[in-house]
């Protein structure tokens, strides 16, 4: 999350389609200035793109304000985590937070994972709640959170979980499901060590 600060700090330079320094920002259409509070407007939307690390993001309407944030709407973001769409999203750099609404998400780890609600952290922390589906591996829950860094993913509260001919069951608030994934397999375990239990489970009050 630490490149989307120096690509905020450039956002300002840019009201039309330019490079520099490796970061590419192209309107689809106008781009509009309010010179009251800083705040530009691509009211058709456009894409923002790190040349350097690979990060896109296209959306059909964006705003954004040097320093502070970006907002989008149906926008789509590639990142090193996995690719996301999502109905509104909005980047706040302090705290160094990517908040998301209707969101779908696609990894190595999921696919066709989607929520009401997902919120990314600088930790490389994925957070979604409400309604939260996958189709692989087969999962319906209330509350997920994702590692990306150490490839595990903590489900909270009542949930349903698939594998082949095998079905597992969270029926209360306090279920807990442990995933891990690695050499294209997923574990399940309904025992979730204390130390990821204690790592993990204190995110999910951050959304």
């Amino acid at each position: 999350m630490k490149r989307w600060l120096i690509l905020l700090t450039l956002l300002s330079l840019v009201a039309s389609a330019s490079r520099f320094a490796g970061f590419e920002v192209r309107p689809k259409g106008n781009s509009e200035l309010d010179v009251g509070t800083g705040i530009y407007t691509l009211p058709t939307g456009g894409t923002i793109t790190d040349n350097k690390s690979g990060l896109v993001l296209e959306a059909r309407y964006i705003q954004y304000k040097d320093g502070e944030f970006i907002r989008a709407q149906g926008a789509t973001l590639k990142a090193r985590e996995g690719e996301f769409s999502a109905n509104s999203l909005e980047y706040l750099q302090k705290p160094d937070t990517l908040r998301m609404s209707g969101v779908r998400f696609s990894s190595k780890e999921f696919k066709a994972l989607s929520a009401q609600q997902g919120l990314l952290l600088k930790e490389e922390v994925l957070v979604l709640k409400g309604e939260v589906r996958s189709s692989d591996p087969a999962l319906e829950a209330n509350t997920l959170i994702v590692d990306t860094s150490k490839d595990q993913a903590l489900v909270l509260g009542v949930f349903t979980f698939r594998d082949g001919a095998t079905t597992l069951r969270g029926n209360r608030p306090d279920s807990t499901l442990l995933l891990t994934f690695g050499s294209g397999k997923v574990r399940a375990n309904t025992r979730v060590p204390a130390e990821v239990l204690n790592r993990l489970r204190p995110y999910a009050d951050k959304l």
